[in-house]
């Protein structure tokens, strides 16, 4: 069962008005109103332990930290007294009289309590005060002040004993130094509504903060970061959909089923009556948060398997430990329901309306409804699986206890040693009829991974290929002496002599000669080369003298301006960036119908490639540096040569441009122009193919690239290309597409307009997954961590992916698990598609951004490390370089800014 109902407990008066202590091993309440009560988790049905020393009212009550010994701290109008439960009970087995330590007399109305970390403090908010005690001396250590309004909470932070934060009715939160007795940090009034609960992170330095509208803000506490907002969580909005979805679904039918032709419109409306059903049913409860609490993950959960694992792929020996460990959960109670949310993602994972039923007795099958809450208080005991919840009724005293389950994460998770051979997955549907029953028996999905170790299947559209026909030579076909015969009424056309080879110079028109015609080289020079050399020769022994160099895995992320330059005359909008796999140019798609190449470093001149008759929305450079590939608003593709103004290739049409013949083209039907513009153009498989991306549809095409051409007929390209196999996803449009091209890999993820990823195999050519709303809007960018020529990092690694979305956040997912494993908060990201881009060494994530600024995260933080200031313009891409810790971002207003560190 997820939830199980235990024990209904009365309490002297409503529980919803006083603080309730709940740590995981015991359950303090008031018995009477001068009298706690301590029970203990492990069986409620005995007598709890009995603590009387207060003459007034309780008013609250919280457990410390520590085991050994147990504290437990109670708080009235006359004393404030702290017991140790441990020696409490052995005074009760002797027949003694339990006593505690008073540590503060008459200090006011208390309605709240917490002890420090060390169990050495108490901190009690009286009003709009927080008193801080000391339990060893008995004495006031301090008072802390500046509210304007009744004080709602006090916490320490477990990873700076020192510091307490504070929350308050008026919307504000406070960051003390209890060490030197000073105000750290004070918020301004965040929100419309009283903050009313907080927790702390027990793993990382972080509270999370709950206001009476639904609102959960989750603040960093870690000293340099200025205590800024991580994450904000609309938990109305979430319960709203989750009681949405509840009504939505489809009932199983009780009678006949009615199968109309008739269109929708016209149909009967089955729905209003489940709402009509529903609204009478459904109490409206309010989404006030009532409690919060971090959970802990295991953390141990790869030492089984870390004896049969290689070293190099060990969980603690690379960056995944921090990114694919279990992630704690935030367990949220409202006054409707109970919810836990992943911490890193803020997913929900599970969800409980109070107003469903929940079964008390499994063989009776007897349920009980709690309806409302009062009060909500959550803990984590010492079995990381179950969470004890204690709910207070809102009009009664009774208290209802409550066992659910943890949603454990890192059971639905492999590990770095099943990489390899993950969980089957079941494909999905075909988008091309026909082409699943082509498949061979036995060829099943083996786990949806980069790195596949599957051959390629027999008939794979991975093993075809371009073999260029060569014309055979009709003069080899003469015979001495014949002489070519004409057809009958045909006479021998004229051609020209410089048909196919140049004619050299005479010489005639040129000045004397004045050295001698034969003389020995002998000043050779180093940096001389042969003109004959082919231009991929000397890219690639370049490529070969910065193989012996290694990208760092430890740097520090690039926040120092090192130049700017312009790419255009006049203000240009760059749309994309890229770096080539050696470091040695960078490429830019720009906004004026053309693209520039620059040479590194950037004061360097490049070349422009002009063509286009419409905005480049992306440039890609193949693998090898050679070539360049661009795409266009104008429903095109250009493939062009290094150092070439010229294109070498234009795709223009879905199938082919094998036909140079009108009247063939006119017979060709099928062989129309795209549909849409081309908004995802790269090279795939190790430059052997080309994928590009036009409305709902992703095409593959193989090509053979031709150097050489007509003296007389330049304008015509001898390179051709044919289509190899094209996929549509179940959207309108391909918004965002990647590919890995640096080594052999069969996945090719889609974002479309409907919110989801699709993900597709081209080895058996079909989608194997399909991971629905990703995000609250069409992802607009999907960046694979590819690493770098120059670096290497676990098969595993490369299974991580980012998406970002305009109006939403950055998410990291892990294809092998399925699923989100953390998210990016921060950056300014509302209209404009942002580029982004991961670090070779794995470590930092750079966005770019439309408050002028790059932001670089560190993905092990969830938080931004560095903002680069100093643009002018909407920050539009960023390009991490291959070799050096160094970044370049490009704005709307043409400028390119190189940033390395320090």
């Amino acid at each position: 069962m997820e939830l199980q109902y235990l024990k209904n407990i009365r309490t002297a008066f409503n529980p919803a008005h006083i603080q309730i202590a709940l740590d995981g091993t015991f359950l303090a309440l008031p018995l009477t109103r001068t009298t706690a009560g301590v029970w203990s988790l492990q069986d409620l049905s005995f007598k709890p332990l009995e603590l009387e020393g207060h003459r007034k009212t309780l008013r609250c009550m919280c457990f410390g930290h520590g085991s050994q010994p147990k504290y437990i701290c109670t708080a009235a109008d006359d004393y404030v007294i702290v017991w140790n439960i441990h020696l409490a009970r052995q005074a009760v087995s002797k027949g003694n009289q339990v006593k505690g330590k008073v540590i503060g007399t008459t200090l006011g109305c208390i309605q709240y309590c917490s002890f420090s970390p060390d169990d050495k403090l108490v901190a009690a908010c009286c009003e709009n005060d927080v008193i801080i005690l000391e339990i060893k001396n008995e004495k006031v250590l301090a008072t802390v002040e500046g509210h304007t309004a009744r004080l709602t909470g006090a916490e320490f932070c477990p990873h700076y004993t020192s510091t307490l934060v504070t929350i308050s009715e008026d919307r504000t939160f406070k960051v003390w130094d209890i060490s030197d007795f000073s105000l750290v940090y004070q918020s301004q009034i965040i929100t419309a509504s009283p903050f009313i609960s907080m927790s702390m992170n027990i793993e990382k330095p972080q509270v999370a903060i709950g206001t009476a509208d639904g609102q959960v803000r989750v603040y960093d506490l870690t000293d340099g970061n200025g205590f800024r907002c991580l994450h904000q969580l609309d938990v109305e909005k979430i319960v709203r959909k989750q009681k949405e979805k509840k009504f939505i679904e489809p009932q199983p039918s009780q009678g006949p089923v009615k199968i109309s032709s008739r269109p929708s419109w016209k149909r009967p409306d089955q729905s209003e009556e489940v709402e009509i059903v529903s609204a009478e049913d459904e109490i409206e409860t309010g989404s006030a948060i009532l409690g919060l609490h971090f959970t802990y993950g295991s953390q141990n959960k790869s030492s089984n398997s870390s004896s049969s694992t290689p070293s190099f792929l060990r969980h603690e020996n690379t960056l995944l430990n921090d990114l694919l460990d279990a992630a704690p959960m935030l367990c949220i109670g409202t006054t409707g329901s109970l919810l836990q949310i992943n911490a890193k993602t803020l997913d929900v994972y599970k969800y409980f309306d109070l107003q469903d039923d929940i079964l008390t007795d499994i063989l009776d099958m007897e349920t009980v409804v709690l309806n409302a809450a009062g009060s909500v208080y959550f803990s984590q005991g010492s079995s990381p699986d179950q969470i004890w919840c204690i709910v207070g009724s809102h009009f009664q005293n009774t208290v209802n206890v409550l066992q659910w389950k943890h949603a454990a994460i890192h059971k639905d998770e492999p590990d770095l040693a099943s990489a390899m051979s993950a969980v089957s997955v079941t494909p999905q549907s075909s988008t091309e009829g026909g082409k699943g029953d082509s498949l061979q028996e036995g060829n099943s999905f083996e786990g949806i991974t980069v790195l596949s170790n599957t051959p390629l299947l027999p008939n794979s559209a991975l093993r075809s290929e371009m073999v260029k026909k060569v014309k055979e030579d009709p003069k080899a076909k003469k015979t001495k002496g014949a002489t070519p015969k004409n057809k009958p009424g045909q006479m021998m056309k004229d051609q020209p002599i410089t048909f196919h080879h140049k004619v050299k110079s005479s010489g005639y028109t040129e000045t004397p000669r004045q050295t001698p015609m034969f003389k020995p080289q002998t000043n050779f020079s180093k940096s001389a080369s042969s003109s004959s050399l082919m231009s991929h020769s000397s890219s690639s022994s370049s490529l070969g003298k910065s193989m012996d160099k290694t990208y760092p895995m430890k740097c520090d992320p690039p926040t120092e301006c090192h130049c700017k330059i312009d790419v255009a005359e006049r203000p240009t909008p760059i749309n994309r960036i890229q770096f080539s796999d050696d470091g040695q140019y960078l490429a830019t798609a720009l906004s004026n119908k053309s693209g520039h190449v620059f040479k590194l470093p950037l004061g360097n001149k490049g070349f422009s490639c002009t063509g286009h008759n419409n905005n480049v929305n992306g440039i890609t450079w193949s693998h090898d540096g050679n070539w360049l590939l661009t795409s266009s608003d104008d429903k095109s593709a250009f493939l062009w040569s290094k150092g070439q103004s010229d294109p070498n290739m234009c795709i223009k049409t879905v199938l082919h441009n094998m036909s140079t013949d009108k009247d063939t083209q006119k017979k060709d039907k099928d062989n129309v122009a795209f549909p849409k513009e081309v908004n995802f153009a790269q090279f795939y498989y190790m430059d052997k193919f080309i994928l590009l991306t036009s409305g709902n549809t992703l095409y593959m095409y193989k090509y053979h690239l031709e150097q050489t051409k007509d003296d007389i007929k330049r304008y015509l390209s001898t390179s051709k290309y044919k289509q190899v196999t094209s996929l549509a996803i179940e959207s309108q449009q391909i918004t965002a597409a990647s590919a890995v091209n640096d080594f052999y890999s069969y996945i090719v993820m889609c974002a479309g307009t409907n919110k989801s990823v699709t993900v597709f195999d081209m080895n058996v050519g079909r989608n194997v997954r399909i991971m629905a709303d990703v995000h609250t809007r069409p992802a607009h960018v999907i960046c694979q961590n590819k690493g770098s020529t120059f670096v290497s990092h676990p098969s595993s690694a490369y299974d991580l992916f980012v998406t970002a979305a305009a109006g939403d956040c950055i998410k990291l997912w892990d294809l092998r698990a399925d699923r989100c494993v953390r998210r990016y908060e921060g950056h300014q990201n509302r209209a404009y598609t942002c580029g982004l881009d991961l670090s070779p060494c794995g470590r930092y994530l750079a966005t770019g951004s439309e408050d002028k600024t790059a932001y670089i995260f560190d993905l092990r933080a969830g938080t931004y490390c560095s903002k680069l200031g100093g643009h002018n313009d909407t920050v539009s891409d960023v390009a991490f370089h291959p070799l050096y810790p160094q970044l370049v971002t490009a704005t709307l207003d043409g400028k390119l800014r190189l940033y390395k560190d320090k």
